[in-house]
């Protein structure tokens, strides 16, 4: 009794509150979602082919060929260290049909997300401080909540305001103005958060949200929460709502955010060539980068409900990672028997590397994988073309 007493205050005040809403409430609300993600996506397509048009404007000035560069960052963890290892060896490429371009399109999910808007930004700071985030984590970043984290109102086992703050530090508002500058340069931060709510994965476009922070339509939290919505492990970090909806990591509906058919009905190459039918095409180079092993370690599962989740959330994502992959390296194809001058190149974590240290966030693992990813982001012969072979951590 004594022991109900204790625990019946905290599982009422940790339960998530929310409003209960009937089936027709819940398929308006749906309808309305999906309105809003068809305007979203038209205006998306119309701001890409307005970038294209101004890189084919360019060459026709004399300038370089005229490329569109779009790049995904998968979710991983904290192996994202990866990605931001990538990313700053590769400003090291000279050679110019490798080196690291300015993206017209940068995508992240999850770990990615947050290593996404430094991408956009494209400069050499950006890429150093994002290396530095991942490089020192701090212990508090992720914390247990407390000893009922078990209960079953808890949000999560795990406490990220550490993580948050952070993320709020290094993304400052003058980043945010530079992300809703590049919204007027035509150029694209897109960031996949899972919409518990529907079901379904959504795109958010945080460069108009950046866009719309610095006219004050909007509170730039809103910002931060689109963010971490992305990173928010189901179960172990705690979920974000937004707009009275309930976000947790995109991962959990597909590990790459990604849209590459170019050809369907609607989609840029078809608006491009309606509005510019005198005009060549830009080169498309889709480039991914996982933050994780496509073959995965073999090890021993103990029979426990934690180790199960785990290995079995791991084995889910790395499958679903596996299959976006096939799917853009069959869409490329298809598109260059199509007249579509078009590239896809990977990059993933060796199958023959492993942690240094057991545990998650751990300084020693993160900086292993920042250390392999710059000297593979300086070797272009480790980007992948196609999944029939798989990236060593043998450079030579």
């Amino acid at each position: 009794m004594v022991l109900m007493l204790i625990v019946a205050p905290v599982l009422c005040a940790c339960a998530v509150s929310r409003p209960a809403l009937q089936p027709e409430e819940l398929r308006a609300r749906a309808r309305v979602q999906e309105e809003a993600t068809a305007r979203h996506l038209r205006k998306l397509v119309d701001r890409t082919v307005r970038r294209m048009e101004q890189e084919v404007a360019m060459q026709e000035r004399g300038g370089p060929p005229a490329v569109f560069d779009v790049l995904m960052i998968s979710g991983g963890g904290d192996y994202g260290a990866f990605a931001a290892g990538i990313l700053e060896g590769w400003g090291d490429v000279k050679d110019p049909s490798w080196s690291r371009p300015t993206f017209d399109v940068v995508t992240g999910v999850s770990t990615g997300a947050l290593i996404a808007p430094f991408a956009l930004l494209g400069d050499d700071q950006s890429y150093r401080r994002v290396l530095e985030l991942y490089e020192h984590p701090k212990k508090d970043w992720i914390t247990l909540r407390d000893i009922f984290f078990f209960l079953p109102g808890r949000q999560s086992f795990m406490d990220t305001k550490g993580l948050e703050r952070d993320v709020r530090e290094q993304i400052d508002r003058p980043t945010i103005a530079a992300i809703a500058a590049a919204e007027r340069d035509g150029r694209t931060l897109a960031i996949g958060a899972t919409n518990l709510d529907l079901g379904r994965m959504h795109p958010w476009d945080l460069t108009t949200e950046a866009a719309r922070i610095e006219t004050g339509e909007l509170e730039s939290d809103r910002f931060y929460k689109v963010l971490m919505a992305s990173a928010a492990i189901p179960a172990l970090f705690p979920p974000v709502v937004i707009d009275d909806t309930l976000y947790v990591d995109g991962g959990t509906t597909s590990n790459i955010l990604y849209d590459a058919d170019l050809r369907s009905r609607g989609a840029p190459v078809q608006l491009f060539k309606e509005r510019n039918p005198a005009r060549t095409l830009p080169k498309f180079r889709f480039w991914v980068i996982v933050n994780n092993q496509l073959g995965g370690t073999p090890q021993r599962i103990d029979p426990t409900w934690v180790s199960i989740t785990e290995a079995s959330v791991a084995t889910a994502i790395r499958s679903s990672t596996l299959g976006t992959l096939r799917q853009l390296s069959l869409t490329t194809e298809l598109q260059r028997r199509d007249g579509i001058d078009v590239e896809f190149r990977y990059l993933a974590i060796p199958d023959d590397w492993h942690p240094p240290v057991v545990g998650a966030f751990q300084a020693e693992t993160m900086q292993s994988l920042s250390r392999l990813g710059r000297e593979m982001g300086r070797d272009t012969r480790t980007w992948r073309t196609d999944l029939a072979s798989r990236p060593t951590s043998q450079i030579d």
